[in-house]
């Protein structure tokens, strides 16, 4: 954090993004490539046919050209909710929320809890940090229920930044360990390299894109919003094992601000909210990858 407050230019912010979305144990000696090789299908109980089929679907998803309601019948999510007291299956909904110019807005209650993966990436103009009396639209935030009012006060930080909302992606089904970065199975892994592999493709090269964790609405607010965050950032570092350059990824953790069910619905409707969403940036200036 404290190099991150100290950023001088866009060279150092680049190497405080480098240094925290590097993984040690990098899968290959080439951080450029796109043929590691992928675990075994019967580890992650998919076949490649289904694997081909959600990189299409992702890569023209990502480029806002597939409506979300096209995917593939093997890109749908393998959790199946019902309802608790109909038995009815729940058709997946999110309380999404975009700001002027399709901005997404997350807070934080001062400086020193923004992340500094973010700081970072603030000094080179992919997202912007204002303190919330700053801002002109401050007061249109919509409210959200659990959301501790040091949040919203006039002293507390926002990150946005703008997005293409047709190239939304989400995934309940890329799941993690309770309170842990770690992914909970093989299938979990293998859907967030579909992900790296349609980023990959040449038609997306000079896009860049946001990586956003959610989570459910049970526990304490801040420790959500801190969990969310260091989850996403473990998407992208994978991601950045598998070939994609770490200067076209944002992780951003957004707790439990878009979640749709309180925190004392029944447990399988609050998994919906444990989700992860991955946008294309739009951004005013080029991206330089």
């Amino acid at each position: 954090r404290a190099l991150a407050m100290k950023l001088q230019d866009e060279n150092e912010a680049r190497l405080l993004v480098d240094a925290i979305l590097a993984e040690e144990n990098a899968r290959a000696a080439d951080a450029a490539a796109t043929d590691i090789a992928r675990q075994r299908l019967a580890e992650a109980g998919r076949t490649e046919e289904a694997r081909k089929e959600s990189i299409a679907y992702l890569r023209s998803r990502l480029s806002g050209k597939a409506a979300s309601t096209q995917p593939p019948d093997s890109f749908r999510s393998r959790q199946t909710i019902k309802d608790p007291e109909t038995g009815d299956i729940i058709l997946r909904t999110s309380k999404t929320h975009f700001y002027d110019n399709n901005r997404r807005v997350v807070t934080y209650r001062n400086m020193d809890e923004v992340p500094p993966v973010l700081i970072a990436y603030s000094k080179l103009s992919y997202v912007e940090i204002q303190q919330l009396k700053q801002r002109a639209d401050a007061l249109a935030f919509l409210p959200v229920e659990r959301r501790p009012a040091e949040y919203i006060a006039a002293e507390a930080f926002s990150v946005s930044y703008a997005v293409d909302p047709n190239s939304e992606v989400t995934r309940d089904d890329i799941l993690f360990v309770q309170g842990s970065t770690a992914f909970q199975d093989a299938y979990s892994f293998d859907l967030v390299q579909d992900i790296a592999m349609a980023i990959n493709d040449p038609t997306l090269a000079n896009e860049s894109f946001v990586i956003e964790g959610h989570a459910s609405a049970e526990g304490d607010f801040a420790s959500n919003l801190a969990l969310s965050q260091a989850r996403a950032e473990r998407i992208v570092r994978e991601m950045v094992n598998y070939g994609v350059s770490p200067s076209r990824l944002v992780p951003v953790g957004f707790g439990d601000n878009d979640a749709t069910y309180l925190a004392n619905s029944a447990e399988n409707l609050r998994t919906l909210d444990r989700r992860v969403a991955v946008y294309r940036l739009v951004r005013s200036t080029a991206v330089k990858p």
